[in-house]
């Protein structure tokens, strides 16, 4: 009886024990509890966001190279202000924590592909090597943005009764890839492609669709020598990044020629037969000679704006020409070729024959972005070409650019 009596005490004192460890332990679960499910929603939320401000990203830089609409000036080459428009529309197309967006913040400007760690630069200032437009969309659920802040569940029970949540993201408008990612790119199948001169420094990669024959003294390509034949260098100083033989891949060259013409006849700037322009007329809007001989002469003057100069015919560039940092034409010839005579000619911008060729001959001759044709024709001595630091972004009438996320 007395052993009974001992074990009806004991098993009083262990309930006694166990209230007060689940009294201890309480704060414990809860706070438990308030990690799995309150830090699950935050987590959702978050997720929500980044979906709403990755879209409106890519959207808003997508519609950077929207035709810029009246008063704008004609000299801008990027649509800010349909960007941050368009941007502002599609964070508010989204929801999150089952409650529409309403508030957004919108930043464009530039962004350096070559040292993104300059963050995004406001787009009033002036473009530098490497630059890319680019735009900044952030959202954020807070005590002062789109009914905020997120009000919690079991965390209040450890004091923290809610908790701001915040999503952003970094989108910028890249070039238009293919053939336009190399320095000079020959789409021949038929034909080699064939540098001869000295003193060139190519900045980029070379591609050929047959064979690449390198001829000269003090060449230097910092990047790739592909064809999809042979690859030969002859003569001396030749100093290549890398040679890449039988490359069996052929790039096409698209065909943007529809497109660029129904943007300039919107703009008014389709003509018949030939046109010659100077370099401060050209504009950030298309041009199009069409017809026979459908033929564009560009003497050299220096020019400070983004457009595609298009021609049926042949494009002759004579002179010499200077181009601002923030300037990226391309000259675009339908059927014919694009010839470039003269010395000391700068050009930022692409010299695009997809059914024709590209000849350069001269000296001093600089381009900053993409040689490409059917074939093309490098004669002469001191002839740069840069495509590493000027990425092909300005060119809007092109309709390969892409939106690219960054950030």
């Amino acid at each position: 009886m007395a052993r009974s009596h001992h074990i009806i005490k004991l098993l009083k004192g262990q309930r006694g024990g166990v209230a007060i460890w689940f009294a201890i332990c309480l704060p414990v679960l809860l706070g438990c509890a308030a990690l799995a499910v309150d830090l699950a929603r935050i987590n959702l939320t978050k997720v929500e966001l980044q979906n709403a401000v990755d879209a409106a990203a890519l959207g808003g830089s997508s519609s950077l190279s929207n035709t810029q609409p009246p008063p704008g000036p004609s000299d801008t080459p990027y649509n800010w202000s349909a960007a941050t428009a368009t941007a502002l529309d599609l964070a508010r197309s989204n929801s999150a924590n089952a409650a529409p967006i309403h508030d957004a913040l919108i930043e464009t400007g530039f962004w350096n592909i070559q040292n993104p760690s300059l963050g995004l630069r406001p787009s009033a200032g002036v473009p530098v090597a490497g630059d890319v437009p680019a735009i900044k969309v952030t959202v954020a659920i807070s005590s002062t943005q789109n009914n905020g802040p997120l009000q919690l569940f079991f965390a209040p029970i450890l004091g923290i009764a809610n908790s701001n949540v915040q999503a952003s993201a970094i989108s910028i408008l890249t070039g238009a890839g293919g053939p336009f990612d190399y320095a000079i790119y020959s789409g021949s199948t038929s034909n080699n492609l064939s540098i001869n001169g000295s003193t060139y420094n190519i900045k980029g990669s070379i591609h050929s669709n047959k064979n690449l024959n390198i001829n000269g003294s003090s060449i230097t390509v910092t990047g790739a020598a592909e064809a999809k034949g042979t690859v030969t260098t002859n003569g001396s100083n030749i100093d290549i990044g890398s040679t890449l033989p039988n490359d069996q891949r052929v790039i096409s060259m698209p065909d943007f020629s529809a497109s660029i013409a129904a943007a300039a006849a919107a703009v008014n700037q389709t003509y018949t037969g030939t046109k010659t322009i100077n370099g401060s007329s050209i504009t950030s809007d298309p041009i199009y000679v069409q017809g026979s001989p459908g033929t564009i002469t560009v003497n050299g003057s220096s020019f400070t704006t983004t457009g595609t100069v298009m021609a049926d015919g042949n494009i002759s560039i004579n002179g010499s020409g200077v181009a601002s940092l923030s300037s990226q034409v391309c000259f675009y010839s339908k059927n014919g070729s694009i010839y470039i005579n003269g010395s000391n000619y700068n050009l930022n911008g692409v010299l695009y024959a997809p059914n024709g060729s590209v000849f350069i001959n001269g000296s001093q001759i600089t381009v900053n972005g993409s040689v490409v044709g059917k074939q093309i024709s490098i004669n002469g001595s001191e002839f740069t070409i840069d495509r590493t630091d000027y990425p092909i972004t300005s060119i809007t009438s092109l309709p390969g650019n892409h939106a690219q996320l960054v950030e």
